[in-house]
């Protein structure tokens, strides 16, 4: 048949293409390599089903006729915003439209729902891919408590140290609340851009995204871990760190060293001695790779046991006393922080979204994509954090 050669020759010219140096549009390739493949298809089906026939006739068999599924073509209409948010065609058509490439007509129908439905929101594999990448970036955020809840909102956290009572047979049981506090989360913007160069730009839909999430989520991650210990709070635009938003009292939640001496047993100890049985189980250092090297590291029991251990099954390696150590590079050298990290909470106020404009960077013919991020984080409990550092810090 002759479709069917020109199908196999527009084949082999494609192929040619590929092995070649000039730049090509892959994903227009992949396109019409998936429809040529349809088509031949289906001309082979067709020249089957004749020769069924011809032969049929021929001995006076019964024609068995196969049947051909019908195509369903994908309804946008009459799919919820979350399944179109998750369709391979909504995510096709977002990366060719950040691209600025030319959408066929079922892209533009996903693209155009969405945006009257959440505007210009990103693929709902895309967010999940930024969350993943940020809790393997992020030394600190995957044990803080997070929440995603869209604009201002309100926690409510008990410390729980108030026990059940006993009481005499048949008397009334007195209520005994526990001591709650709340916190309120706002939003505040975050904002990483990316420059890509016209050449780049060109690149395919998996490669594309697979660079655009790795950049910004490799951003946002050193923005939250900067926050979540430094951040000064929402005056500034900003999270509020747990070292800046707590009150530190030598003798309550705080032990010191001497400025002349460096840190030892004795104040790792004490430190623990401060912080309340009940954050225990999941309590952890955080301290700065110098601190943990040049002073942990070498601090030794009386009968010569390291302080610090190792473990190589386990997942954070390193541990004092059995409480694990988190090495972070946005903490103070000579400053040790210890607690149970689930006590700040952070609010997500909406999706992580993704733009891109070729206006900002139209000398140089790149083009800039910006990834921004809206959310607030707060200690939730003061109660569930001690200070060990060197004398001023």
């Amino acid at each position: 048949m002759k479709r069917l050669a020109e199908i196999e020759q527009r084949a082999q010219e494609i192929h040619a293409m590929l092995g070649g140096e000039d730049e090509i549009d892959m994903e227009a390739v992949q396109t019409e390599l998936r429809s040529l493949a349809d088509e031949k298809s289906k001309i082979e089906q067709r020249m089957q089903v004749q020769k069924d026939l011809s032969d049929g006739m021929l001995t006076g068999k019964k024609i068995e006729i196969p049947q051909v599924k019908e195509e369903r073509k994908m309804s946008v209409e009459t799919m919820k915003i979350e399944e179109v948010l998750a369709s391979a065609e909504y995510r096709s058509a977002y990366f060719k439209n950040l691209q600025g490439k030319e959408l066929n007509d079922v892209e533009k129908r996903t693209l155009t729902t969405a945006a009257n439905s959440v505007g210009a929101a990103v693929p709902t594999i895309t967010q999940n891919q930024i969350i993943d990448k940020l809790r393997q970036y992020s030394i600190l955020y995957p044990r803080i408590g997070v929440v995603n809840v869209a604009g201002n909102v309100t926690l409510v956290v008990a410390n729980a140290k108030n026990a059940a009572a006993w009481k005499a047979e048949g008397t009334n049981g007195t209520a005994a609340d526990d001591t709650v506090t709340s916190v309120t989360l706002g939003g505040n913007e975050i904002i990483k851009l990316v420059e890509i160069s016209a050449k780049a730009n060109a690149m395919t839909i998996d490669a594309l995204e697979s660079y655009i999430v790795d950049e910004i989520a490799r951003q946002l991650a050193i923005a939250f871990e900067n926050a979540i210990l430094n951040g000064t709070g929402s005056a500034n635009d900003q999270p509020q760190g747990i070292l800046t938003g707590i009150t530190w009292t030598a003798g309550t939640n705080m032990i010191n060293w001497l400025a002349t001496s460096v840190v030892s047993y004795d104040n790792i100890v004490d430190g623990l001695a401060l912080l309340p049985t009940l954050y225990h189980q999941n309590a952890v250092f955080v301290m700065s790779r110098k601190t943990f090297w040049s002073g942990i590291k070498k601090i030794k029991a009386t009968d010569g046991t390291p302080l610090m251990t190792y473990n190589p099954q386990d997942g954070v390696k390193f541990s004092i006393l059995g409480y694990p150590v988190l090495v972070d590079d946005y903490i103070a050298d000579d400053v040790i922080l210890l607690g149970d990290l689930n006590y700040y909470k952070w609010n997500n106020a909406a999706p992580v979204a993704i733009e891109s404009s070729r206006e900002a960077a139209f000398i140089s013919g790149k083009t800039v994509y910006r990834g921004m991020a809206v959310a607030d984080g707060k200690v939730a409990l003061a109660e569930a954090f001690v200070k060990i550092s060197k004398t001023g810090l």
